[in-house]
């Protein structure tokens, strides 16, 4: 699937400031996705998965950014050429001291295109005693946009139509039954990818109630105590059903939580 995303990435790359990216986004919205795509537009390509203990390893043995890469490049069997090399660290969030070896990146191997993605990096940062300020940049990558939906649907004609100012009304009733065919499907890549091949929404809900069970276990490393935990998780399975009515904190959810 296409991303407009994917030209910033590309603006990235060829920037002569260009610092360590970091691609910050909740699960399963496509960072890695994305990033393999870009991956494609350089000579080599190089991937780390920081929760596999054979690529962490990097970090936890050496200290120094030098070393770590030439043991990277050394079992990649690449060169060590950097201004042709994407180095991508996939779920950095693993390692807070990968995350703050990142300002090192940086200073000492400028030429390098370093991208890191995370999915729970605010809870993350929380642990890095020296955070690289200043010497990172950000791309947040959301689920797919209306745009994007329609990109991925390949409706030539729709988006065409959607850059008309002011849109005809044929147009904007075409675009409305388009628009909600999106708010039902939403924007999750795997979602979208599931109803293009199969022209129907019977199947879908298995994949929602994937994804949710990982927000539900992912949203649980943010309580700081057992309290904490219990509340997380109350709202987390009883929020969507108050979507349309005022909400009070106390006893939310007919729970004794204050």
């Amino acid at each position: 699937m296409k991303r407009t995303a994917f030209e910033q990435l590309i603006v990235w790359k060829n920037s002569k400031k260009r610092k360590p990216l970091i691609i910050r986004g909740a699960r399963q919205v496509g960072k890695t996705t994305l990033i393999q795509q870009f991956g494609k537009t350089y000579k080599q390509y190089i991937y780390l998965n920081l929760e596999k203990q054979s690529d962490i390893r990097y970090f936890n043995t050496f200290d120094n950014v030098k070393d770590i890469i030439a043991a990277i490049f050394l079992n990649s069997e690449y060169e060590e050429d950097y201004s042709n090399t994407l180095l991508f660290i996939d779920e950095i969030q693993e390692s807070p001291k990968a995350i703050a070896l990142l300002r090192y990146f940086a200073e000492d191997i400028p030429d390098l295109h370093l991208v890191s993605a995370g999915s729970l990096l605010e809870f993350s940062l929380n642990l890095v005693k020296s955070f690289p300020v200043g010497r990172v940049e950000y791309l947040y990558l959301f689920p797919l946009n209306f745009r994007e939906f329609l990109m991925a649907l390949d409706k030539k004609n729709a988006l065409k139509a959607l850059d008309e100012v002011p849109l005809s009304p044929s147009s904007l009733q075409i675009l409305m039954d388009y628009f909600h065919k999106y708010a039902i499907i939403g924007g999750m890549p795997e979602i979208v990818k599931k109803y293009i091949e199969t022209d129907s929404y019977v199947g879908l809900n298995k994949i929602y109630e994937g994804i949710w069970a990982t927000y539900k276990n992912d949203v649980r490393k943010y309580a700081h105590n057992n309290t904490d935990e219990k509340v997380i998780v109350h709202i987390m399975n009883t929020a969507h059903n108050f979507l349309d009515e005022r909400i009070t904190f106390q006893n939310f959810g007919n729970s004794n939580y204050k």
